[in-house]
């Protein structure tokens, strides 16, 4: 039943929404009954605007890498690969996959962004980082899904150079390194 679940759920983006809102919600939760462990809500609004804006910036950056990953995964020319983009099911999910995590740092961005401009007075009482920690933990999330991804495009092109070798060549001699 639970590989059944992996099999069906792993792949779909709409189940980092459903962690990221299970985390958070289940954080404030414990902060609603225990008073305790609102890590964003106990800094001044100085601190907490930089937390957004780090946020913010630091997911941005990430675009960078997801963008990095796509190139690989665009220029991929092996067998496999080739498999993988023109398979009814697959190939769509995939793509699906890519486009959710590049369309997640403008969405994180955008709100963390949004939490500075909303985040006015020194104690927060209208809960505006609860919407920074979300954006943050969806974040988390399709970095996670991002990784997996980017693991599955480097072990598909790696397999496929395997094969591209010439089988009546010798693998190569390694180098020994001086002082070694």
């Amino acid at each position: 039943m639970l590989n059944w679940l992996l099999r069906r759920w792993v792949g779909r983006p709409v189940v980092d929404l459903v962690i990221a809102g299970a985390v958070v919600g289940l954080h404030m939760a414990a902060v609603r009954i225990t008073g305790a462990g609102d890590v964003l809500g106990w800094p001044g609004r100085e601190q907490r605007i930089a937390v957004y804006t780090t946020t913010a910036t630091v997911v941005a950056i990430i675009g960078s890498f997801i963008t990095a990953a796509v190139t690989l995964y665009a220029a991929a020319t092996g067998p496999r690969m080739r498999v993988l983009r023109t398979h009814p099911q697959q190939g769509p999910e995939f793509r699906r996959n890519w486009m959710s995590i590049l369309s997640a740092t403008l969405v994180v961005s955008g709100l963390c962004l949004l939490a500075v401009a909303l985040d006015t007075t020194e104690r927060d009482p209208g809960g505006v980082h609860w919407l920074a920690e979300g954006a943050a933990t969806l974040g988390v999330a399709r970095a996670v899904r991002l990784m997996w991804l980017f693991g599955k495009v480097i072990i598909g092109n790696d397999l496929d150079l395997g094969d591209t070798r010439d089988p009546a060549s010798p693998p190569p001699v390694p180098v020994r390194q001086p002082g070694a």
